[in-house]
């Protein structure tokens, strides 16, 4: 290309290759202003691809952000929703518990009161025979008064 154009230049001083000459220089100029233009709309091109590209990785970085906050927000939710029920197991475990002392003492409330019932059955009856023998006893004296008289 440097050597088109000092042959270009060499071609023009002599007086009898001008014309020719002139015609290819103005063909070389047109190419070469050609080729520039074609330089300039390739790099407009690769300028809006390039433009392009940072948008868009932009909008992947922004996105990336996004889901990256959005997951830690996941992860804290998670690990709350997990203090939480550990702590309503630990609830569950004290209640079960307590149900458990309390069927103990339910069973020994039971037992006891079957024993009281066995008792006042027991002494029930021992009181009606004791009345019962009083009522003999009274009756038997009150003959025995009436005898006398």
């Amino acid at each position: 290309s440097n050597l088109s154009l000092i042959s270009s230049v060499t071609v023009l001083l002599d007086p009898q290759l001008r014309p020719a000459a002139m015609e290819e220089y103005l063909a070389n100029m047109r190419t070469l202003r050609s080729y520039m233009n074609d330089l300039e709309e390739e790099a407009a091109k690769r300028s809006a691809e390039e433009q392009r590209q940072r948008t868009a990785i932009d909008a992947h970085d922004s996105d990336i952000a996004l889901v990256r906050a959005q997951a830690k927000q996941v992860s804290d939710e998670a690990e709350h929703l997990a203090k939480a029920r550990a702590h309503v197991c630990v609830e569950m475990a004290e209640k079960q518990g307590r149900i458990a002392s309390l069927e103990v003492v339910g069973a020994t409330l039971k037992q006891t009161l079957d024993l009281l019932q066995l008792e006042i059955t027991s002494t029930s009856a021992k009181l009606g025979q004791k009345r019962l023998f009083y009522t003999k006893t009274m009756e038997t004296l009150s003959v025995k008064l009436q005898e006398h008289q």
